[in-house]
């Protein structure tokens, strides 16, 4: 079963892709993006309710 097929983001069947891994799910989405991320990015990410960091994939759920 794959999963991306019941991913809510539509950038997994995007060919040109703006990000490096899915909001929703922390999936690569596409390895020719490179961009760096760091503490402030992950809070913005937080506050658009994103789950994963587009960026570097790492979740951003407070545990």
């Amino acid at each position: 079963m794959n999963f991306e097929m019941y991913c809510p983001n539509m950038n997994h069947s995007r060919t040109n892709a703006s990000i490096r891994f899915c909001p929703s799910c922390g999936k690569a989405v596409s390895t020719n993006v490179q961009t760096k991320c760091d503490d402030q990015k992950h809070a913005l990410r937080r506050r658009d309710r994103d789950l994963f960091c587009v960026d570097c994939g790492l979740s951003l759920r407070k545990l």
